[in-house]
Parts: structure tokens; sequence; C-alpha cells
């Protein structure tokens, strides 16, 4: 998922840095018209590997759950708040998609409005990433067990991975400055604290599932099924 963003919106595309939103209509038509091919090359990279982030949260709620909590909200939670990232990701590939399918033929205008709104979608739909990122990182606080599932600074990372996410939903209220939608504070913040987030939550959940799975390579038995197991042998 993340090298489809990287090559896709960065390479191909040249989406990011994104165009400033203060741009001329003109200006904004006429990055689509001169870079048509890698644009919907880009785009079609990014919705084949955006629906990737559906089996990595899944991974990584799996592996939460597994912590016996008393609750299973946290587990739902974050399975409601993937399907809202996917869909996030989804519209506003469409958006962009829509303004780059005749560019040539339709009004500077109509581009500019559906760059903006793909922008508007991938920015300023900050609250099911933030609820999502708070459900992970409470659920590794109130880990029972003595040996958490994950170690408690990926709580910390994943609070402060929702609280720097707010920003992006006041870029609809700038066109220019750190809060615009290609601003510091709206853009290039809650999309790098994402990607360290998503890094990170990587490498501890690939740690927990080989831990789960044992030595031998199977899933070892749970707290559960510990004293049956022990029972039967």
């Amino acid at each position: 998922m993340l090298v489809s963003l990287v090559v896709g919106l960065v390479v191909l595309a040249g989406f990011i840095p994104g165009p400033h939103p203060a741009a001329s209509a003109a200006r904004i038509k006429a990055q689509y018209v001169h870079n048509l091919s890698g644009i919907r090359a880009g785009l079609c990279l990014f919705m084949a590997g955006i629906a990737l982030i559906a089996p990595w949260g899944a991974a990584v709620a799996a592996q939460t759950d597994r912590a016996g909590l008393r609750t299973s909200v946290f587990t739902y939670v974050q399975v409601v708040c993937i399907a809202a990232a996917l869909m996030i990701g989804v519209l506003s590939c469409i958006a962009w998609g829509v303004a780059a399918f005749r560019p040539g033929d339709i009004s500077a205008a109509t581009t500019r409005s559906f760059n903006d709104l793909g922008w508007i979608l991938f920015i300023f739909d900050w609250s099911p990433l933030a609820v999502w990122y708070l459900a992970v990182g409470l659920s590794i606080f109130m880990d029972p067990n003595d040996r958490p599932v994950f170690p408690r600074w990926a709580g910390w990372l994943s609070v402060w991975t929702a609280v720097l996410s707010v920003p992006g939903g006041l870029t609809v209220f700038f066109q220019t400055g750190p809060l615009a939608f290609n601003g510091l504070l709206a853009l290039w913040v809650p999309l790098g604290v994402f990607f360290v987030w998503i890094v990170a939550m990587t490498v501890l959940t690939i740690g927990a599932v080989n831990r789960q799975a044992g030595p031998s390579g199977r899933s070892a038995p749970s707290a559960e099924q510990l004293p049956r197991a022990v029972s039967h042998a």
C-alpha cells in the first residue's frame, strides 16, 4: 500500500507536493493535460494498492483483540474505521480520476473543482482515521497481560498520530499557509505520522504474529485453550 501511494501519487502523478489551493483553474488544468498519462497510471496504481489497507488493518485488529480485553468494542471500532479509511482513499482517487478523464474537453473550472474534491477528501476526512488510531492505542493501553501484545509506546504513538491528524479538519478554511491542503500542518504532518505509524505497527504486528505462532510455526494455544491443551497432554 505504501509503495502504491509513493509511486502512484508522488512519482507518476506528481500530486505530492500538492498543487497550491489558490492556483488558477488554467494552471490546474495544465497540470492534468501535460502529465495526463502519468496521472492516470499513478491513480490506477494507487487504486490497486489502497485496498491493501483492509487486510493490514484486520491484522492489527486481530492482534489487539488477542489481548483478551473485557470488551470487543475497540475491535469493532477498528473494523468500521478501516472501512471508512478505505473509502476515503477510494473516493479521493475517483475524484482525481474524473478530473483526469477528459481534462482537454471540459472547462478548467470543472477540472479544478474535481481536483479540489480529491484533495479535500484525502485530507479533510480526518476523524475516522483519528478514531481508528485511538481505538488501537486504547486497546494497547488496556492490555491486561504481563507480556502485552504490543509495547506501551505503540499506544502513545497511536494517540499522537490521532492528535496530529486533527489540523486536516481545518483545511476548508484556508487556501494559503500551513493549514491549506498543501501546507505543513494539513498535509505533511498528518501524512508523515501516518507513514511512521503504518511502518511501526507493521513491524510490531509481524513480531506479534510470529510470537503467537511459536517456534514450531503453528499457533500457540490461547489463555482459554491452555488448560484444555494441558489436560489433553
